[in-house]
């Protein structure tokens, strides 16, 4: 009987243990998932939710609303492109699901993604986390909840 509990307990206590994404919605317009197993601490700003692990930042999620003076989100986005572009910091388009579209942009290891839902042109979700776990990232982008 005792050899049961154990097993059961284990069986339990692995069931905690795992590592299933953890989706963050700092918008109406936009949620990301990211694996529990990368971070342990989360703080939550005013427009930004950055995560930490044993203490150090390992990424961010914010969302920006997109100027009132400009023509078009597409355009403001594409200024948005050309203005990163640099000798340092290179820049590629993504791809995502229907709907969405944007760009990253990378200095060192850490890529940022810009893009913004095509249904609400009005923000722009900006998130950075290191290279190995960006693109695993950046394909969980859906709208929000």
């Amino acid at each position: 009987m005792k050899l049961i509990t154990i097993v059961i307990l284990i069986l339990i206590l692995s069931g905690c243990a795992s590592t299933q994404p953890i989706s963050f919605s700092p918008s109406q317009d936009y949620a990301v998932s990211v694996q529990s197993s990368l971070f342990d601490a989360v703080r939550i700003d005013e427009n930004e939710t950055s995560l930490f692990h044993n203490g150090k930042a390992v990424g961010f999620i914010r969302v920006e609303p997109v100027p009132e003076d400009v023509t078009s989100t597409s355009d403001f986005l594409s200024q948005l492109r050309a203005d990163s572009e640099s000798e340092i910091v290179k820049t590629k388009p993504l791809s995502f699901p229907s709907g969405f579209r944007g760009f990253a942009a990378k200095f060192r290891n850490y890529p940022t993604g810009y893009l913004f839902s095509e249904e609400s042109p009005d923000s722009i979700i900006i998130f950075s986390f290191p290279e190995d776990i960006f693109d695993e990232i950046a394909r969980s982008v859906s709208p929000g909840i």
